[in-house]
């Protein structure tokens, strides 16, 4: 009891002498640790499902709405809060990757066809064809994140990542940059994908994305205006 007694005290000593408000368990530092341990580990519970690569979109949703638990202070199980939101979101994710897949197809296609063509038409259709998968991706960032924060229809879903991408572009160029910056990072840190890079990926796109959505969208029932 007196050696038990004596460490419990000098701990205590040590923690107020340190700033127990930074290393206590409810510290800044702990606090910090347990936000990093979140994104690892959710990286690796989005690694796991995105094995089959068509639940990729799913996986994404799913990890989108475990974000947004723990951005509104919600402290639930990483693993059964992501694949709850796994099964909520199987379908209509599962839905808008098709649609992602089928027009990326189509896109890639039509650009390497327009390339290959010669005279006055091929810098016409080009640069339109461009523009076109420019919109694509941008509506992409944006998608995933209505997707968890509001209960739409597909038609919705499209509609108002259509006019976010169109009025707010600089989110989607602030999320092409930070992919730029972690792929470069990738180059030095090989084992970055398989500890935090996907997760901070979905994390960095749910923030932004999200506070362009409430300074931007007004919603009455899912409608632009």
């Amino acid at each position: 009891m007196g050696l038990g007694w004596f460490i419990m005290m000098k701990s205590n000593i040590i923690t107020r002498e340190r700033g127990g408000i930074v290393f206590s368990h409810d510290g800044r530092l702990f606090k910090v640790m347990e936000v990093i341990g979140n994104i690892c580990f959710l990286n690796v519970l989005w690694l796991i499902s995105s094995l089959p690569i068509i639940t990729i979109p799913v996986s994404t949703a799913a990890m989108l709405g475990v974000i947004k638990d723990l951005s509104e202070g919600n402290e639930p199980s990483l693993t059964k809060a992501f694949y709850r939101y796994f099964k909520k979101y199987f379908k209509k994710s599962s839905v808008i990757g098709l649609l992602q897949f089928l027009i990326g197809v189509i896109l890639v296609a039509d650009l390497l066809v327009m390339w290959n063509l010669e005279g006055v038409i091929r810098y016409i259709m080009f640069p339109l064809f461009g523009l076109l998968t420019m919109i694509f991706l941008f509506m992409s960032f944006y998608i995933y994140p209505l997707l968890v924060d509001f209960d739409m229809s597909y038609k919705e879903l499209i509609k108002n990542s259509f006019y976010l991408c169109t009025t707010r572009p600089a989110t989607p160029i602030i999320m092409f940059l930070f992919i730029s910056i972690i792929i470069f990072t990738c180059t030095f840190i090989p084992f970055l994908p398989i500890l935090c890079t996907f997760s901070l990926l979905g994390l960095v796109n749910y923030y932004t994305c999200k506070r362009t959505i409430s300074k931007k969208l007004l919603l009455n029932k899912g409608v632009c205006i």
